[in-house]
């Protein structure tokens, strides 16, 4: 939740308390204007004494102390049953980005891309096929590693529904996802980046926070070997990634 939606809530929360307190006092008010009046004609020397009207004055001032603090407990209940909501609404942002975090330990790195990238190059030069790698590269609107790795984590859960079987996903950077698509042209490629891309916009249109660009390099339209492959695919990584720099150190 912003900073903006938290001031929201707390103004509600606080014209809500001041209705509360408004209507309290109102009903206090009215009850007491009353019995003020209502009490000389029970209760003066010259009223017959009659228990009925006694017992009815009794019980509206009862029934107005009652009714008084029935709202006033409603509106701790409810209070505290908002209490109850946030907090569960942070475990389950704390849980949803453990779980994110996890599935970010157990994806392949950068170094796990430039070792499977040669072989794979040598396959495909071996054939008539190509080699295609798709790079996205994700920006959270905050700056903050939590959302970072949030923004990632949902985008490697897309990314990873749209592959094929024998495609493979790596974690480039903190910012950045690579797939390695073996026997894509640009065709195929461009298809399975309209299909991330589908899927990336809807994420964002459901509340996820982030922008996004999806670049393809491809072997033989973009380079001729593996070492030029991997040198277009880090040129993709964003220039403040500091793998992006590890990267380009390894290939020099």
């Amino acid at each position: 939740m912003g900073p903006q939606s938290k001031s929201r809530v707390a103004d509600l929360e606080r014209r809500e308390l001041h209705l509360t307190i408004f209507a309290c006092s109102a009903i206090a008010v009215l009850a007491i204007g009353t019995a003020v009046l209502m009490y000389p004609v029970v209760f003066s020397e010259q009223a017959p004494a009659d228990r009925t009207t006694r017992v009815a004055f009794f019980g509206f001032c009862g029934l107005c102390l009652l009714l008084a603090g029935y709202l006033w407990e409603r509106q701790r209940t409810i209070q505290h049953l908002r209490g109850e909501m946030a907090e569960d609404r942070r475990r389950a942002l704390e849980a949803e980005a453990h779980a994110s975090e996890e599935l970010l330990k157990t994806m392949p790195k950068l170094n796990s891309f430039q070792d499977s990238l040669p072989m794979e190059f040598r396959r495909t030069a071996a054939t008539t096929n190509n080699l295609s790698i798709l790079v996205v590269t994700v920006t959270p609107e905050g700056k903050s590693p939590s959302k970072t790795a949030a923004a990632l984590s949902d985008t490697a859960k897309i990314v990873s529904r749209k592959l094929r079987d024998r495609d493979s996903m790596f974690i480039l950077g903190p910012a950045c996802i690579g797939a390695v698509l073996p026997g894509a042209d640009m065709q195929v490629a461009q298809g399975l980046s309209s299909r991330i891309d589908d899927g990336l916009a809807l994420a964002v249109k459901t509340g996820n926070s982030f922008s996004y660009a999806i670049k393809i390099v491809n072997y033989p339209a973009d380079a001729s070997s593996a070492h030029e492959l991997q040198q277009a695919v880090c040129s993709l990584i964003p220039t403040d990634n500091s793998l992006g720099a590890i990267a380009q150190e390894a290939l020099i």
